[in-house]
């Protein structure tokens, strides 16, 4: 389940975070409702690519499984960026590399 959990934020981090996608990022925000709340909500962010790990993993588990990990994988991510994203800018900012 941590690698699972690891794979869930690195995913996240990957597509809502990373500066490769931030052109993407900010044209589909500009294109509705639902990728503008999307990017918007770290929780949204990792429940769905927790959900996204969980159904690829195994189909064999019960709903509950699959809506129980992406919640854990919800609230870990709004965890985790809040207290590591200070020290990813701080990074970015010592090693004069921008990653977010």
């Amino acid at each position: 389940m941590l690698f699972d959990l690891l794979l869930a934020l690195s995913i996240r981090f990957f597509l809502f975070d990373f500066v490769m996608f931030k052109s993407v990022r900010e044209s589909l925000k500009r294109t509705g409702y639902v990728f503008r709340k999307l990017f918007s909500c770290i929780f949204c962010q990792g429940f769905w690519c927790g959900l996204i790990i969980s159904l690829l993993k195994d189909w064999e588990v019960s709903v509950w499984s699959h809506l129980e990990f992406a919640f854990v994988a919800g609230i870990v991510s709004l965890t985790w960026v809040v207290i590591v994203d200070p020290l990813i800018k701080k990074f970015e900012c010592d090693q004069d590399l921008p990653m977010t």
